[in-house]
């Protein structure tokens, strides 16, 4: 909803803080709703929320795009390529992830970044609850040039 008393738009987020209950609230909803037979899941055990701008439903920011992903425990995410590139922080647990042709364990605190069009996937590890991770991108300048692709491999 979007008070009637601010049409313009915004390019900004107004919001000062995005919080972790929320988000966490969100992230879990998704992976109970797909234990429930729903579609609600980026892929099995992969769950996921975008920061977006309240005042017009478009990203934090006009250049940056935010998001939180959960992977439970044991799961993985699709490998994905994408034109732009992208710094992840693990939010919290362990993993592993890959990137291209690299891959390594992460944990709590670890940053890394994926390189546009390489080839990315995260593994929640098994002695985990979960793994979430942070994520920020520059995906909205793609797509306002209408550049933006994306390839998802064949599970």
């Amino acid at each position: 909803m979007r008070p009637v008393s601010q049409q313009e738009d915004q390019p900004t987020t107004p919001l000062l803080a995005y919080r972790w209950e929320d988000t966490n609230l969100a992230l879990s909803e998704q992976l109970a709703l797909e234990e429930e037979g729903y579609s609600a899941t980026l892929s099995p055990g992969h769950a996921a929320v975008r920061y977006t701008n309240p005042m017009n439903g478009r990203d934090v920011l006009p250049t940056i795009r935010c998001e939180m992903h959960r992977i439970r425990s044991g799961a993985h995410t699709r490998t994905k390529r994408e034109v732009g590139s992208s710094v992840i922080q693990v939010f919290d647990g362990q993993g592993s992830v890959t990137v291209g042709e690299h891959q390594w364990e992460v944990k709590r605190g670890d940053m890394f970044v994926i390189p546009s069009w390489q080839p990315f996937t995260a593994l929640c590890a098994a002695d985990q609850s979960s793994l979430d991770l942070f994520r920020f991108s520059d995906a909205p300048i793609f797509e306002a040039v209408h550049a933006y692709r994306e390839q998802f491999d064949t599970p």
